[in-house]
C-alpha cells in the first residue's frame, strides 16, 4: 500500500485564505507609513492609559478632561525642552564633534569626516535630500515633508482617541478581529500590553535618571559638553549594557583632550553610575521579569533601522516584544496540547 497520497485537492476556502494573506502583506507594504502611525498610537496609548486613569480618578475630573490635561502637560514639557535644550545643544554640537575628532586622531591616528557647522549651510540641500530620500525635486520634497507631518498628526490623533476611552486599544481590536481569532489575539495582546506598559514606564525613568546624572556629573568634574553627553546617555540607555559603555567611551574621548586625569575621573564616574544602575536602580525600578533581552534589543534596533529608518528604530523594541509574546503564547499552547494528548 502506497503511504503517500496520489493527489490532493485545494478548496476554495484555502485559496481565499492565501489570497487574503497576500493582500494583507501587500497592504502593509504599500501602507507602511499608516501602519507605523497606528502602531505608534497604540503603543503611546498603552503607556498613557494608566496615567490618565490615575489622574482622572484622583482629581475626579473625568477621563476626557484627564486625557487633555496629560496631553497639555506633555506638550508644555516638549515645547520647553525644544526652547531651552535644543539651542544649547545646537550651539555646542560643532565643538563637540571637533573635540571628539581630535581625540580619535590623537589616540588612533584616524580622522572621522564630520562636516563643521560652517559647511552645513553649503551642504543643506544634500543633507535634506539624504534625510528625505529624494532627488532634490521641490514637489517631491514638499510632498515628503507634508506626508511625514500628516503621519505624525495621525499618530497623535490615534493616541488621543485610544486614550480617551479606557482600554481603547482592546476595544478597537474587538471591533476589527473576526470572532474566531478574538480570544487568541486578545490573550497575546494582554501579555504584550502589560509588558510594554511596564517597559515604557521603567525605561523612561531610567533614561531620565541616567541622562540627568551624567549631565550633572560631567559638569561637576569639569568635562566639556555635559548637556550633550547627558542627552546621549539618555538616548543610548534604551540599549542595555552597550549604551552606557558607548556613552562612557565618548565622555572619555572628550575629556582626554583636556587631561588624562580628567578622562580617568570620567571613567570612574561612569563605572560608579553603571554599578548603581545594575545593582540598585534596575532591580528596584524594572525587576528581572520585565527586562527585555539585550541581544533582542540590539538586533531589533539594527533590523528596524535597516528596514524603516528612524521609524523602524522607534518601533523596533515594541515589535520584538510582541513577537516574543506571540512565540511564548504558541509554545505554551503547544505544551498544553501535548499534555492533554499524554
Amino acid at each position: 500500500m502506497n503511504p503517500f497520497p496520489q493527489h490532493f485537492e485545494i478548496g476554495w476556502a484555502t485559496l481565499w485564505r492565501v489570497f487574503l494573506f497576500i493582500a494583507g502583506v501587500a497592504a502593509l507594504y504599500f501602507a507602511s507609513g499608516a501602519f507605523a502611525a497606528l502602531l505608534v498610537g497604540v503603543i503611546l496609548s498603552l503607556g498613557l492609559d494608566p496615567l490618565v486613569s490615575f489622574v482622572a480618578e484622583r482629581l475626579r475630573i473625568g477621563r476626557i478632561v484627564g486625557t487633555l490635561v496629560i496631553f497639555l502637560c506633555a506638550l508644555i514639557v516638549l515645547v520647553a525642552a525644544l526652547y531651552f535644550i535644543v539651542p544649547v545643544v545646537a550651539s555646542e554640537v560643532g565643538g563637540f564633534f571637533t573635540h571628539f575628532n581630535e581625540s580619535v586622531v590623537t589616540l588612533f591616528n584616524v580622522s572621522i569626516p564630520i562636516p563643521s557647522l560652517t559647511t552645513l549651510g553649503t551642504n543643506a540641500g544634500a543633507i535634506i535630500n539624504e534625510f528625505l530620500g529624494t532627488n532634490g525635486s521641490v514637489p517631491i520634497v514638499v510632498t515628503r515633508i507634508f506626508g511625514n507631518l500628516l503621519l505624525i498628526l495621525a499618530a497623535f490623533i490615534i493616541t488621543l482617541y485610544l486614550t480617551i476611552e479606557k482600554d481603547g486599544a482592546d476595544k478597537m481590536l474587538r471591533l476589527v478581529l473576526p470572532q474566531a481569532y478574538e480570544r487568541q489575539v486578545l490573550a497575546v495582546f494582554d501579555r504584550f500590553k502589560l509588558k510594554m506598559r511596564r517597559w515604557l514606564g521603567t525605561q523612561l525613568v531610567l533614561s531620565l535618571f541616567i541622562g540627568l546624572a551624567v549631565g550633572l556629573g560631567m559638569w561637576l568634574i569639569g568635562v566639556r559638553y555635559p548637556l550633550i553627553l547627558g542627552v546621549i546617555a539618555a538616548i543610548l540607555e534604551v540599549v542595555p549594557i552597550i549604551g552606557p559603555i558607548v556613552t562612557g567611551a565618548i565622555a572619555f574621548l572628550i575629556a582626554i583632550t583636556d587631561s588624562v586625569a580628567l578622562a580617568v575621573y570620567a571613567i570612574i564616574f561612569f563605572f560608579i553610575i553603571q554599578q548603581f544602575e545594575n545593582h540598585v536602580l534596575v532591580p528596584v525600578v524594572m525587576g528581572r521579569s520585565m527586562r527585555v533581552h539585550p541581544v533582542l534589543v540590539v538586533f531589533a534596533l539594527l533590523a528596524g533601522g535597516e528596514l524603516a529608518g528612524f521609524v523602524g528604530i522607534i518601533l523596533a523594541v515594541p515589535i520584538s516584544v510582541l513577537a516574543q509574546e506571540i512565540f511564548d503564547y504558541m509554545a505554551e499552547r503547544k505544551e498544553k496540547r501535548m499534555g492533554l494528548e499524554l
